[in-house]
This record gives structure tokens, sequence and C-alpha cells, in this order.
């Protein structure tokens, strides 16, 4: 009877260590991890959805930050300068998480890069895709979940630096993004050809002729072994390496042990809106479904552990029916006395897996009124930031205009009293002329008077000068 225990528990566990490592395996290959492991930590953020989260001391870190834009065959390349920038930046997509901060989460096809981009006759920016930026080969991009990356997951800089080596040194400031990112136009252009993900982005000949550079096509030369993606001598060569491994040498996991760290805290991801883990092959042009793998693996599991529970119970039946057939009335009354204790260990260890059903809803529940609470803290701050960004514009463009009705004040004063010193100088110069013209009458007059009394006393002296000539 004991051995027949042994054997159940043995089988019970067996069971459940399989479905506990598939589970933890899910979603990351044994070269991902092995590659990564080094510069961050894996972490399993919901129920066999394992992501990667980089060790960075900076605060201000983002993905595509620090490396440089080469345009090859491909299309924009993007050349990182970080230890693991030849895995996240060509796999997989990248998203930032309100808690868990800059994550990316593991996917298997290549490509130059996976970023968006954004344009206007001055400036040129990225940002990484979202897990739910799904190719196809068909149509390109589309969205599984609708998304918008804010202004400032965007990096921005004028089109003369764009493939500067340094490029890093040159984007625009923090402050300054949502201005420039309110005028730019959206744009993506990813296509396949020659079984490869090309990433057009921004046409190469429009990017020279807004920075009046020729901009150089560099050979993309493919390895299959990080060790080869040396730098020495690099910006002597004509050529970009990078690494291009097959997808089935990405998904094998040869390893016996992964050290994946569970949260508690689940990720503000709607896992079931992604599609990148279940898209279309590219080699054989069919959708591989993860999820549904995901859900028929663990029904053979509750299946399999059924199976056992029921062979279990079987062996339980049949010794039970020999022990009643074998043994004497004591021995019966010990054997349902030892079956009551079963059954009251079964019921006890359902109770308990009950409230842990219950204790794990509430804990779900709690998680997802702290996201709730989190994102209205954030949507209320956003907006207080807004109305403060509208008020101080409102104060200035109010500030701009006052100063400007002063100055036409000002003007208008100045203007009315050029006026009155016109019209005083005139009224002068009137009564100026006024009186030369009383003096000239004036003068007139007494030079008339003058020439009357000569003319008068002439013809006196005459009258005088005939009446003596007439006596």
């Amino acid at each position: 009877m004991k051995r027949i225990i042994i054997l159940a528990v043995v089988l019970f566990f067996a069971v459940t260590f399989n479905a506990e490592a598939k589970r933890h395996n899910h979603g990351v290959g044994g070269y991902f991890y092995t590659q990564l492991a080094p510069y961050g930590s894996w972490i399993e953020v919901d129920y066999g959805v394992v992501v990667w989260r980089p060790t960075i001391i900076r605060t201000n870190w983002s993905p595509y930050n620090v490396g440089r834009w080469v345009w090859t065959y491909d299309g924009w390349y993007w050349d990182s300068y970080e230890p693991f920038g030849h895995i996240t930046y060509h796999y997989g997509r990248w998203y930032y998480d309100d808690y868990y901060g800059w994550l990316w989460y593991p996917d298997y096809e290549w490509a130059p890069a996976w970023v968006e981009w954004r344009y206007n006759n001055n400036y040129i920016g990225w940002a990484p895709l979202h897990p739910y930026a799904t190719f196809s080969i068909s149509i390109g991009i589309f969205w599984s979940n609708t998304y918008y990356s804010p202004y400032h997951h965007w990096n921005y800089v004028t089109y003369n630096y764009f493939c500067d080596p340094y490029v890093y040194n040159y984007y625009v400031e923090p402050g300054y993004k949502y201005r420039i990112h309110s005028g730019t136009k959206h744009r993506h252009d990813y296509g396949y050809r020659n079984g490869r993900v090309q990433n057009r982005g921004i046409d190469a000949k429009y990017v020279s002729d807004r920075s009046g550079q020729q901009i150089k096509q560099r050979d993309l030369v493919r390895v299959s072994d990080s060790r080869e993606l040396n730098r020495d001598n690099y910006k002597n060569r004509d050529e970009v390496r990078t690494l291009d491994l097959k997808r089935d040498e990405l998904v094998r996991n040869d390893l016996g042990r992964m050290e994946i760290k569970r949260e508690n805290r689940k990720t503000s991801l709607e896992l079931d809106k992604i599609q990148i883990g279940r898209r279309e092959n590219v080699m054989t042009e069919k959708r591989n479904d993860n999820s549904r793998d995901r859900n028929l693996e663990i029904r053979k599991n509750e299946q399999t552990r059924k199976d056992v529970k029921t062979g279990v119970d079987k062996i339980f039946d049949q010794k039970r029916t020999e022990t009643k057939r074998n043994t004497d009335v004591n021995t019966q009354k010990n054997g349902n006395h030892e079956t009551r204790k079963r059954e009251t260990g079964k019921v006890s260890t359902q109770n308990e897996n009950v409230r842990k059903n219950n204790d794990f809803n509430t804990r779900n529940e709690n998680q997802v009124k702290e996201q709730t609470r989190v994102k209205t803290d954030q949507s209320v701050e956003l907006n207080k930031k807004r109305q403060e960004q509208n008020s101080q514009v409102k104060r200035e463009n109010t500030r701009v205009t006052n100063n400007d009705q002063m100055k036409r004040n000002e003007v208008k004063q100045q203007n009315t009293q050029v006026k009155r010193e016109n019209t005083r100088v005139t009224n002068n110069n009137q009564v100026k002329k006024n009186e030369v013209k009383e003096q000239s009458r004036k003068n007139n007059q007494q030079n008339s008077t003058s020439e009357t009394k000569v003319k008068t006393d002439r013809t006196k002296e005459k009258d005088n000068t005939r009446e003596r000539n007439r006596r």
C-alpha cells in the first residue's frame, strides 16, 4: 500500500515538474538566454511569458540610443555599440513598462532594425517598435492593438547628424521633443526580399538631399558566431557584420536549467493582443500559434494528471476490495477509519486549494486596481502638465499682447504730440503772417495819407500862388 502511494506521488510531481519546466522555457531559446544573461535578468511577467530586462545604470537610457545608422542593401541598419545590441536590436521588440522599465520581448525574425520613423523638413526621428507591431510578408507591419509611442520615447536629430558615428551626441533635448514631434509625419516601410526583412524607413535620397551629404551603401556581412562581431579596424572597412542565425538554432534549447525570476506583478501588456509569437513563419509562410500550443499543452498536462489520479484511484479501489475480502471485522473498521482520514485529508487539500485560488484572484484584482490607479494618476498628472503648459502659453501670449498694446499706445502718443507741435508751429506762422499783413496795411495807409497831405499842400500852394498872381 505504501509503495502505491509513493508511486502515485512521484508520478504526480513528475508531471507537475515537466509542466513547470516547459512553462519556464516557453518564449526564449537557449542561445538568447546564454548571450543576454551576463547583461541583464530574465523574468517571467505572466504565465509562460519570459522577457529580458537589461542591467542599465543610467536612468535616462532607452533602446536604439547608443550606436549609428548605416545604409545597406536591406535598408537602414542600426549598428549598436552596446554588447547586447547584436541580438536585441535585430530580433524581438522593446516596450516600456511602468513598473519594470524597458523590457525586451523575444522573437526570432531578423531585421536591420525594428523601429518606426517620423520626419519633417528639418528633423528625423525613430522609436522602438512595440510588441503589438507584427510583420507580415504580404502587408509589412500591422498593429494587433492600438498603440502610439509617446514623444519621450523618440530620438530626434537634424539630417546632417543622422549618419554621424556619434549621433547620440546630437539628440534633441527632452524639453523640445514634444514641439518637434507634433509637427512630424509618421512612416514605416518594411518589406521582404531574398529571404530577409528590409527596413527602408525614410528614403536615403531624401536624407541625402536634406543633409547635403552623400550616403554610401555598405555591405552587410552575415556571421553565425558572435565572436566574429569584433570592431577592429571597423572604420576602415566598407562592410558591417551582423549576427543572422536560423530560426531552429535560436529556438533550440539544450540547457538543463535556466534561472528565470518569477514576478508577482504582471506586465501592462495585453498579452492576448500580441501576435509576434504566433505569426507566419517566413520560410514556410505558415502561422505558428504559440498560445494555442500552450493551451493544448496545459490541457494535455491536466489530462495526464487526471489519468494518473484515475489510475491511482483504481488501484486503491482494488486494494480496498481485496482488504475487505481477506480481513476480519476489526481490520475492516480500521480500514474504514483510515479511509475517512484520507477523505478528510482530501477535503482539507481541496479547501486549501480553494483558499489559494481565492488568494491568487484577490492578488490579481489588487494588482489590476493598482495598475488602474497608477494609470489614472499618470493621466491626471499629464493633464495637469498640459493645463500648466496651456496656462503658461496663454500668459505668454497675454504678456506679448500687452506689450504690443503698450507700444501701439506709445506710438499714438508720439504721433499726437507731433501733431500738436505741428499745429502750434502752424498757428505761430499764421500769426506772424497776419502781423506782417497788418504792418503792411498800416504802412500802406500811412503812405497813402502822406501822399494825400502832400497833394493837398500842393493844391493849397497853387491856389495861393494864383491868388497872389491875380492881385
